[in-house]
């Protein structure tokens, strides 16, 4: 089947967000040429839904491809035309009507905690030290022991014998509920790793697909193959492994009932759900729902961790605007620049937040990229600027611990961003709210905020929410340029400018995230500048 080609001219200066979250580093779009995206296997958070800075917005139920060329936005769907919606004259207009016509805010917003106080994930740790007991204990020790403030405690992978098992490995985890306990005994909530994968040959995996010798259930997708019964097994990072099919809602209420039993067992809260990669079922899987797509598949294990656990993380999810989802962005590098490095984070977080997915984490403080740490020192100063970068996002999560890798100095930088992040969590929980009523993002492109003054391009500021222009240092020199929109506006030293203006600012001490809080309108006869600050 052909493709429908779709054609909108863009008007003058239009410029789009949305689509791929995870492709937020190139956006806004419409500037030039960009590659094209393929929604039907981009992965992370994604949506049918591209809105303009000029109004308008579009929206299909199926994925389509996009790219912009000529001038153009050139759309390919295999279910229909699609033409562009004039919701108004701004892009706050074009994504608040997508919000209402297509996404699904219902008022209700992930646990406060996970806004409330920075997060820890043993990740990084344990795989340094070894993904066992012992690491993970030492980490939750020195974790209490350190001063920082804690909310969400997760233990990550590979603490199972094999996927879709659900019992630790007992040679190296020998007390996983005392292991739990000590989470809890600190006043932590605690999650544990798990993704929808099942190993074959495994007992999981019989007792899933031989339904009809062992008395389970068949629970697993299918190979692609016309009239096979084979259970299809696909690869992923981790190897290849069966997969439970979500499209039949028997097996994904056998599915969430092994998540419950388990959880229940160990005194867990919930899940960091993993993987659900479209990519990963493209090439040899068939659903029971023979019309399902593979970001349908995405869509579904999203539902299934927001309905079942309001204590998750989902790493990948589809068509989920508006559910009360913790989102979190790809792996990030412990690199100041390129392919995933920290000045992705916040493209990424304000695409997420246009396609109505706003409580987002930037991943890990210093990265989650497990080996970027493997045979190199870790940078302090970058690692300070990440923790700085994250202290005013919805969430902060850390996972390299600073007391390991950074001099005091810089541990005690990270313990005031976190405390920084605690200071603000009133107003990001207001924020939050406010999201879940009406969809307005919690992070803001500043075109959002301040339409016609020129942010219709790629920044590394944010507005969070209305009251806080936020300019993170995400260069090695330290330095950044803050730009300033029409009104007054008094700085983190207490100082006031009135824009527009560009402000300069060299030599940023470690200490210091830039931030600009919005206190009134300008004052009179005082004209944009460019100011050098130190």
């Amino acid at each position: 089947m052909n493709p429908i080609r779709s054609e909108i001219p863009l008007l003058e200066g239009e410029r789009w967000w949305g689509g791929a979250g995870g492709d937020g580093e190139r956006q806004p779009y419409g500037a030039g040429d960009s590659p094209r995206v393929d929604l039907r296997t981009a992965g992370f958070t994604s949506s049918p839904l591209l809105v303009s800075s000029r109004g308008r917005y579009v929206w299909s139920e199926r994925p389509f491809g996009y790219e912009f060329r000529g001038g153009r936005l050139l759309l390919d769907s295999d279910a229909e035309q699609i033409a562009p919606v004039r919701a108004g004259e701004t892009l706050r207009d074009a994504y608040l009507a997508a919000a209402r016509a297509h996404l699904r805010f219902d008022g209700r917003v992930p646990p406060d905690v996970f806004f409330a106080l920075p997060q820890w994930n043993n990740w990084i740790e344990i795989f340094l030290r070894g993904v066992n007991q012992r690491s993970a204990d030492d980490y939750t020790a020195e974790l209490a022991a350190s001063g920082f403030p804690c909310g969400v405690c997760m233990m990550d992978g590979f603490w199972m014998s094999h996927q879709g098992s659900y019992e630790f490995f007992a040679k190296d985890f020998p007390d996983p509920k005392g292991m739990v306990a000590r989470m809890r005994a600190h006043g932590w909530t605690p999650l544990i790793w798990t993704a929808h994968f099942v190993s074959p040959d495994s007992r999981e995996y019989k007792r899933l697909r031989f339904h009809e010798k062992l008395g389970g259930l068949d629970h697993l997708a299918y190979r692609a193959k016309p009239g096979s019964h084979d259970a299809a097994v696909v690869r992923w990072w981790s190897g290849v492994s069966a997969v439970y099919d979500l499209t039949k809602p028997e097996a994904a209420a056998f599915y969430a009932r092994t998540l419950r039993d388990f959880a229940a067992e160990y005194g867990l809260a919930g899940f960091k759900f993993d993987a659900g990669d479209p990519r990963f079922f493209v090439e040899d899987c068939r659903f029971h729902d023979e019309a399902a797509e593979p970001v349908d598949y995405a869509r579904l294990y999203a539902e299934l961790a927001a309905r079942e656990f309001p204590y998750h993380e989902i790493r990948t999810s589809w068509k989920c605007g508006g559910l009360p989802l913790v989102t979190r962005l790809n792996d990030r590098a412990h690199a100041w620049t390129g392919p995933g490095a920290q000045d992705t984070a916040i493209p990424q977080i304000v695409a997420a937040g246009l396609l109505g997915c706003p409580y987002s984490v930037a991943d890990m403080v210093g990265g989650g990229l497990e080996v970027s740490f493997v045979g190199r020192e870790i940078d302090e100063r970058l690692f300070v600027r990440s923790a700085a970068l994250q202290a005013l996002l919805p969430m902060m999560q850390f996972s390299a611990a600073p007391w390991r890798h950074l001099s005091p100095e810089g541990v005690a930088l990270c313990r005031a961003f976190a405390d920084l992040h605690v200071a603000f969590a009133p107003y990001i929980l207001e924020c939050a709210r406010h999201a879940a009523a009406t969809g307005e993002p919690i992070v803001r492109a500043m075109e959002y905020e301040f339409p016609g003054q020129g942010f219709a391009r790629p920044m590394q500021q944010f507005m969070l929410g209305p009251r806080w222009l936020v300019a993170p240092v995400l260069s090695p020199d330290d330095t950044v340029a803050v730009e300033l929109p029409a009104g007054r506006w008094r700085d983190d030293l207490g100082a006031v400018h009135d824009g527009p203006t560009t402000l300069r600012l060299s030599g940023v001490p470690l200490s210091r995230l830039p931030r600009y809080e919005l206190a009134g309108p300008p004052a009179a006869g005082r004209p944009g500048q460019t100011q050098n600050e130190k």
